[in-house]
């Protein structure tokens, strides 16, 4: 978690987590967040894997590439996990011949809330060209969680893709894709409600 001089800055996931809790859990949530260490990557506990997907499809690797992670892995959490995550990724890959293209990312200012949007991954398949947040967290998404998300997206990237784009998330263990195909954005008054909401918490707590 970090504050800055441009104000409160956390990530799309952190944000949509306390949108999802209700009552005191968000003043919870957001003193853990405000409570919480600036960002090191050793923490991060998915960012390996993160980086090997974008860079499996950015080298035009076959997907069996990822399973060379695992050789390297020491930390035994991640050997346990990593490997039921790529399984889902090759679910999702399947016989598809990918083409890479770059993502977009941008930052979303409510108030002193800055919150960071960021897709991992930009995939030209078939007919399709999908910018995706890939989704692993270990909280099950819902329908709620995936609109939230991609309203975000839709609102504040689609200046920045072509016209044929489509946003998705991808919840990497089941490999299963979700997309904003209508380009939805019904849930951005109450994503910004949210927010304040969220700034309010944050600057009245210690």
């Amino acid at each position: 978690m970090k504050k800055n001089t441009k104000g409160i800055v956390i990530s799309i996931t952190d944000f949509i987590g306390f949108v999802n809790k209700s009552g005191g859990s968000k003043m919870t949530k957001v003193k853990q967040l405000k409570s919480r260490d600036m960002y090191h990557p050793s923490k991060d506990f998915y960012k390996l894997l993160r980086e090997e997907i974008v860079e499996l499809h950015q080298k035009g690797n076959q997907v069996k590439f990822l399973e060379h992670l695992l050789d390297r892995l020491t930390d035994i959490k991640k050997r346990n996990n990593y490997p039921v995550v790529i399984e889902g990724y090759k679910k999702f890959i399947g016989r598809k011949k990918i083409i890479w293209f770059e993502p977009p990312s941008k930052h979303w200012l409510i108030g002193d809330l800055d919150v960071k949007i960021n897709p991992e991954l930009g995939l030209r398949f078939g007919t399709k060209a999908v910018v995706i947040k890939l989704y692993l967290s270990a909280d099950k998404i819902t329908k709620d969680k995936v609109m939230q998300i991609l309203s975000l997206m839709e609102s504040e990237l689609r200046s920045e893709v072509d016209e044929e784009v489509v946003f998705g998330i991808l919840d990497v263990k089941t490999g299963k894709l979700f997309e904003n195909a209508n380009k939805d954005v019904s849930y951005l008054p109450l994503l910004e409600g949210e927010a304040r909401s969220f700034e309010i918490i944050w600057k009245g707590i210690n």
